[in-house]
């Protein structure tokens, strides 16, 4: 009879490059932590835009969010570039940015340590508009690395939370 050849694995599951680390998600019934720096987003549930956190990443670009405020909801939301936060549509999801020229962007991807950042609008230097760029909390407009907003530490929307101005 002879040696069987081996058969090739056909349906490979695809997955994920470097996720965020879970440290940057909050509990979605507890919210975000004053110990914690959460990613805030902004999302559009369908109710209009909202301000938000991440609670579970799903896919490179499809994350898990609750809207600051509104304890055990929860969406799933694809995260949108190029657009400004107001105009999201239903299901989407974005990311702001402050970069070292002072300018909001959004971002096209983000991983463990660096951003894609994009300009949400033609207004503005847009320079680092399509550069992968390193990424970080803390406000300074000279170490090169993008600060991200944060979702404070309460569950109240508006309130302790960094809060860019976008370009509009």
């Amino acid at each position: 009879m002879g040696i069987q050849p081996r058969r090739l694995r056909t349906s490979r599951r695809k997955q994920m490059g470097r996720p965020l680390n879970k440290r940057y998600f909050a509990d979605a019934t507890d919210g975000p932590t004053a110990a914690g720096n959460e990613i805030k987003v902004n999302f559009n549930s369908g109710g209009g835009v909202k301000e938000g956190f991440i609670v579970k990443q799903k896919a490179t670009r499809k994350f898990v969010v609750s809207e600051i405020g509104a304890a055990d909801t929860t969406h799933i939301c694809k995260l949108a570039w190029g657009k400004l936060p107001t105009a999201l549509a239903e299901g989407e999801m974005a990311i702001s940015f402050k970069m070292d020229d002072g300018e909001t962007y959004g971002v096209s991807k983000i991983a463990g340590r660096k951003a894609t950042l994009a300009a949400p609008s033609g207004t503005g230097s847009n320079a680092y508009d399509g550069k992968s760029v390193p990424w970080n909390f803390t406000a300074s407009l000279v170490d090169g690395a993008a600060q991200v907003e944060e979702a404070g530490d309460d569950d109240t929307a508006g309130v302790d939370d960094d809060d860019f101005t976008d370009d509009a």
